[in-house]
């Protein structure tokens, strides 16, 4: 038999963009956007994917739907369009000994050399500062 299922016909082909094929001041390649639009696998950066998120939002495709195609969350694309669709600001790390320990900054309970002699050095610097005041206030009075 030579039929076809209902709904397993080709959908019309999404394009992110019919003239460009890179944008230099987004950083956005147009090209990967469009197989993301078409539910092709590809790896998107993070503005390609708040990008082709965008586009299909506009399309009317549901957050689930969107997530799949761009390799994201539900909830990571519905933050993106509460923010109106601008990337997440990242904390600047926290320098512990010049040592940068990853976005977040120092863990607790970190157990590497770097960290546990910073941490050793500033108790030393804070018990030598509370020793200096108590000798500075036992002088004054």
């Amino acid at each position: 038999m030579n039929g076809t299922r209902i709904g397993a016909a080709h959908r019309q082909r999404l394009y992110a963009s019919t003239t460009d094929t890179y944008d230099e001041t987004a950083d956005l390649d147009y090209i990967a956007i469009e197989y993301a639009l078409n539910g092709e696998p590809i790896t998107l950066t993070l503005p390609e994917k708040i990008h082709a998120a965008q586009l299909l939002d506009a399309r009317g495709y549901d957050l689930t739907i969107i997530g799949r195609y761009i390799g994201a969350d539900r909830s990571t694309v519905s933050g993106w369009r509460d923010r109106g669709w601008t990337p997440p600001v990242d904390p600047q790390p926290i320098d512990i000994g010049h040592t940068q320990h990853g976005p977040s900054g120092y863990a607790k309970g970190c157990r590497c050399r770097t960290c546990r002699n910073g941490a050793r050095d500033a108790a030393r610097e804070h018990r030598a500062r509370a020793r200096r005041a108590a000798t500075q206030q036992k002088e004054a009075a």
